[in-house]
Parts: C-alpha cells; sequence; structure tokens
C-alpha cells in the first residue's frame, strides 16, 4: 500500500502503517520481517514514506542492510527472503523484483521526483561525500528529462556542485542535499548560472534552473 501511494505518504492512514511497522515488531534492521525472515523488497514503500518525510536516516540504514541480508554471498544475487540469524537465503535465488527494488531505492536516495520538484542527494550517505570523494550521475532519466550531477567535496571541506539541469520539462525547484561528512551547515555560495539560490542548513533550493552550472559551496 505504502508503495502504491495508497493511502498518500502525508495521509494519517499511511501514519498508522508506518507506526504499525516501527513499533510492533514489523521492522528489523530498517527491513520488514516476518516468520524470523527479512525481506527488503517489500520494505521498498516504507522507505519511499521516509523519503517524502525527510527521514534519511532510515532509508540509508535500510540500503545497507539490504546488501547485507537481502544478497547471496558469494553471487550478490537479491532473494526475496532472508533468515536473519543464520543468513541463509537460497530458497528464491534469484529473484530480480528483490533486485530491482534495491535499485530503485539507491536511485531514489541520489536522485527523487517529488510532484514538480527534484531532488538531489536527499539521502546520500555522508561517508560517500568525505574529503576527497565524489559522487556522480550521469544521464539519468526523470520525469523532467535526463539529469547529470556531481558533488565533490575537497581536502578542504568544501564542496563543488555540478549540474546538468533537465531541459524537457524544468520542474519549478531543484533541492539539493549537501550531506557533509561533519555534518557542517552551508555557509556561503558561490556560483554563476545558477539563477537564484537559497540555503538553510545543509539545502540548497533553485528555482527555477535550465542550464548547467557549476557551484562552490563552503561550510562552517
Amino acid at each position: 500500500m505504502l508503495e502504491a501511494g495508497i493511502p498518500a505518504w502525508n495521509d494519517p492512514k499511511a501514519g498508522l502503517i508506518v507506526d504499525a511497522l516501527q513499533r510492533r515488531g514489523g521492522l528489523t534492521a530498517g527491513l520488514c520481517q516476518f516468520h524470523s525472515l527479512v525481506d527488503h523488497a517489500y520494505t521498498y514503500g516504507y522507505w519511499m514514506n521516509c523519503l517524502q518525510r525527510d527521514e534519511v536516516k532510515r532509508v540509508i540504514l535500510g540500503l545497507y542492510a539490504s546488501m547485507a541480508y537481502g544478497m547471496s554471498r558469494g553471487t550478490y544475487s537479491a532473494v526475496e527472503c532472508t533468515a536473519i540469524r543464520t543468513g541463509e537465503n537460497y530458497w528464491t535465488l534469484p529473484y530480480t523484483y528483490s533486485n530491482t527494488q534495491q535499485l530503485r531505492l539507491l536511485r531514489n536516495m541520489l536522485l527523487r521526483e517529488d510532484g514538480n520538484k527534484l531532488w538531489i542527494g536527499q539521502a546520500i550517505p555522508r561517508a560517500w561525500l568525505a574529503r576527497g570523494r565524489s559522487v556522480a550521475v550521469n544521464g539519468a532519466p526523470t520525469l523532467f528529462g535526463p539529469v547529470t550531477f556531481s558533488l565533490s567535496t575537497s581536502t578542504d571541506g568544501s564542496m563543488r556542485v555540478h549540474l546538468d539541469p533537465p531541459a524537457r520539462s524544468a520542474p519549478a525547484e531543484i533541492v539539493i542535499r549537501l550531506r557533509h561528512p561533519e555534518q557542517l551547515k552551508i555557509s556561503s555560495v558561490k556560483t554563476q548560472g545558477a539563477g537564484r539560490v537559497e540555503f538553510a542548513g545543509d539545502t540548497l533550493r533553485l528555482q527555477p534552473v535550465t542550464n548547467a552550472f557549476d557551484m562552490d559551496v563552503r561550510f562552517k
């Protein structure tokens, strides 16, 4: 139900489902569990609900747990169910639905449509943006058109953002989340060609933007 968006993520009925999962033994390590088994494929709707509520830590836990418990040890093939105490998961190998859900989760952590808004980097694990590291997405299809972006952290802790925004149908707003590895907040932004840029905490908001641009971001 959560995956289908019926009820909508902000409907109180959806809140009842989420509350039941979180408070009544429906989750283990961020994965749906039943009969001593965990299944990341059927957790996708819950994770998307968490993204829509901007509860990214639950989503990041889900990604790592799905890799730890939702894949075979030797071939890294996704499975439907895993006995979490023993790691046995050979009953449903291979299972393309589980693999698809895992990939969809990663995609939405990096890049996600939200109505007429486009999120970039909403749930990137902080360690992925440690000093000297970068995260890049090239030509990703979205409802607004293809998107290319890169987020790079310099050795001094500043970040450089490059974005080729979608041109087919520009979103009303692009939101870029910069999850600094040291949990720092944005202090200044230097850019050309990005139009109006607003920032607060670790989040940049651009509206509207249709041209490629680079941005230097410093933190405090």
